[in-house]
């Protein structure tokens, strides 16, 4: 009998230490997947960060780099929608300062106190030859019927001077129409004026050098999530939250300046359409209490990973 209590006891201890194992290697795997939807997903956005599809973004001369317009609804409020305009493509938010996408707070989807965010907006994906742009009757022709516009998209159309963000109304085989509507445009003039009204300049996008691109806008930050614990967020336009990687319990970002010398907090930046890279460091945590053999806290593993991202228009 003693000879097989000893057997079952080594059984025991055989059985337990593989369920630790196990629950040890399925925690690492769900932070790596986590870490790799996290960086993947966020990276690819900042490194489009202030784009307008065409090669005017880093321009300096007269600020023509800053001429980007807005002729929609929602940018002619005073501020205007966080997601309606371009702005300087990228803004960053430190642990104790609010966003205007979300508020903070410990409900579903709310960001976390404590936990930074960050904003970007540009052009999204390479977007598409404009063969001709008629300002009269207010069209786009591009240079493909398959470009997948459909009417509702927002838009930013550019050249080598200025840029706009629009709402296509219409699309027909090549040609992409804009219109004026309660739901959409606040009109149909698309030059840039410093008036911060509804554009009333018309302008004629040159079809030798103008693309028209899908034009998005993000804010990430660190929510709860359905589970209760912290996962990585993301809003996108005017959309609801969406949990992008779950057990994400942290986000510290740092900024590189045009000129500088080292990266710095958001409070730090003078000028955010001078930024040319950011930091970003994520802290992962995994989903089983008690796995690590740290006797502090919820015993769970933890691990934080840094990237830094370049971003593309701006890059030298």
């Amino acid at each position: 009998m003693a000879l097989g209590l000893v057997l079952m006891g080594g059984v025991f201890v055989v059985f337990m230490g593989s369920q630790t194992g196990f629950k040890t290697s399925e925690n690492l795997s769900r932070m790596q997947d986590s870490a790799r939807i996290a960086f993947v997903i966020m990276s690819r956005e900042i490194r489009e960060a202030g784009s307008t599809g065409c090669g005017n973004g880093s321009r300096t001369d007269t600020a023509l780099y800053r001429r980007n317009a807005s002729i929609l609804n929602a940018a002619q409020t005073t501020p205007p929608a966080w997601w309606s305009v371009l702005a300087d493509g990228v803004q960053g938010f430190d642990a104790s300062v609010s966003t205007p996408a979300v508020a903070f707070g410990t409900g579903s989807g709310e960001r976390v106190a404590g936990t930074d965010a960050i904003r970007v907006a540009g052009a999204f994906g390479a977007g598409f030859t404009i063969d001709a742009h008629d300002d009269t009757l207010n069209k786009f022709t591009l240079n493909t019927g398959t470009s997948g516009i459909t009417a509702n998209d927002i838009l930013i159309a550019c050249d080598y001077k200025q840029s706009t963000v629009l709402v296509a109304s219409t699309v027909a085989a090549t040609v992409v129409t804009y219109a004026a509507s309660s739901a959409g445009n606040c009109g149909t003039a698309l030059g840039y004026d410093m008036t911060g009204l509804c554009p009333a300049t018309d302008y004629n996008y040159d079809p030798r050098v103008s693309r028209l691109s899908r034009f998005g806008a993000s804010t990430w930050y660190i929510g709860k999530g359905a589970d209760g614990r912290s996962s990585l967020f993301r809003i996108f336009l005017d959309a609801a939250p969406e949990e992008i990687a779950p057990g994400v319990t942290n986000m510290q970002l740092v900024y590189l300046q045009e000129g500088g010398l080292t990266y710095v907090t958001a409070a730090t930046v003078t000028d955010w359409g001078r930024v040319l890279a950011v930091r970003v460091t994520l802290t992962f945590e995994g989903q089983n209490a008690g796995v690590s053999t740290d006797t502090t806290g919820t015993g769970r593993l933890a691990t934080e990973t840094t990237s830094t991202v370049m971003l593309r228009n701006r890059a030298p």
